[in-house]
């Protein structure tokens, strides 16, 4: 049976990452909740906080130097630091790494020290290095495949034994053909429930420690019933279902809408509106376009005008006022003629 696992993400002195946590909600269904912390004192107040509500506990952050996690998950939880064999994990180099006492390295194909994991019953406290290229690596080649495992595997299974004859019954032959066999089937009796006595207890070896901050109070992991709270606006959320008596008279009740209903509904009047603003438009942009060609003929007329009485004459070398004398004066002649 799958499992709805809790899991925790701590990112001390890191950043976080999206991804990550997009991937682990991919292994199998979980509850994953994430928080940040930048100093050593509220590291230590967040693990014990996930350790008491979570089954998984993922920590990212620096692995080395003063402000290792992999230092402070050790103190915080008694159980200090080993160093660590560097040519059984199949670590490249000669550094010496210290890790966790009881936990078991995490290393990248190519070799690199990329954090630790420790478990302690059906918890797993795990620690991964703030460099992101080194732990997506370790998360797709052991974490995820350990996540993907541990949902499938329940916490406590009853042990079933099956019920073996002691007696071996022994079936007589037939000795002549007059006798008949016998085609009965025998009823056989149903076997006893398991009860609490064959649960098998967890085993115990070196590798499972008992956290320091573990709280018999916590909750289990078995998660409580929902009670809705007794919360007027939080019961109109939900809707009681109508009997067919008063839907069928909510049916046949004819709707009107109300004044208030025509904010949202288009009513014709407001159609006709529409339309005439649009041909007023129209008309006003017809109208301007009008203008627009009369005063550009009148220009063009004045420049005309322009030309033909102050430029031409100056380009003949003649004097305006005499030029314009001789028009009209010419043109008085032939009307008087």
């Amino acid at each position: 049976m799958i499992q709805n696992l809790k899991v925790d993400v701590i990112y001390h002195l890191t950043p976080s990452d999206f991804e990550m946590e997009f991937n682990l909600c991919g292994c199998c269904r979980m509850r994953l909740l994430n928080d940040k912390t930048n100093d050593k004192k509220s590291f230590v107040r967040t693990l014990a906080r996930d350790v008491a509500r979570s089954r998984v506990i993922i920590a990212c952050g620096p692995l080395f130097g003063s402000e290792s996690i992999i230092a402070t998950v050790a103190t915080a939880i008694g159980n200090g630091q080993a160093l660590c064999d560097n040519k059984t994990y199949g670590i490249q180099g000669d550094d010496e790494i210290y890790i966790i006492n009881g936990s078991t390295p995490l290393v990248t194909p190519e070799g690199y020290f990329g954090g630790c994991i420790i478990e302690s019953g059906p918890q797993t406290i795990i620690l991964l290095t703030e460099n992101k290229a080194f732990r997506k690596s370790i998360l797709q080649n052991l974490i995820h495949p350990y996540i993907e495992e541990i949902s499938y595997i329940p916490t406590k299974s009853p042990l079933i034994t099956a019920q073996v004859p002691t007696e071996t019954e022994e079936f007589e032959t037939a000795v002549s053909e007059e006798e008949n066999y016998l085609a009965e089937v025998d009823e056989y009796e149903t076997q006893p429930e398991p009860q609490e006595e064959n649960v098998l207890p967890a085993q115990e070896n070196e590798h499972n420690v008992e956290f320091v901050m573990d709280d018999d109070s916590a909750e289990d992991n078995e998660t409580p019933a929902f009670q809705p709270p007794k919360d007027e606006n939080y019961t109109l959320m939900y809707t009681e279902v109508e009997s067919r008596k008063e839907s069928k008279k909510n049916y046949s009740n004819t709707y009107t809408p109300s004044e208030n209903d025509k904010i949202f509904i288009s009513a014709q009047e407001e159609n006709d509106e529409m339309d005439a603003k649009r041909q007023k438009e129209k008309k006003e942009k017809s109208v301007n376009i009008t203008l627009v060609l009369l005063f550009m003929l009148l220009v063009l007329s004045v420049l005309a005008v322009v030309y033909l009485l102050v430029l031409r004459p100056m380009t003949m070398g003649a004097d305006v006022g005499e030029y314009i004398k001789e028009i009209f004066g010419a043109a008085s002649s032939n009307t008087i003629v």
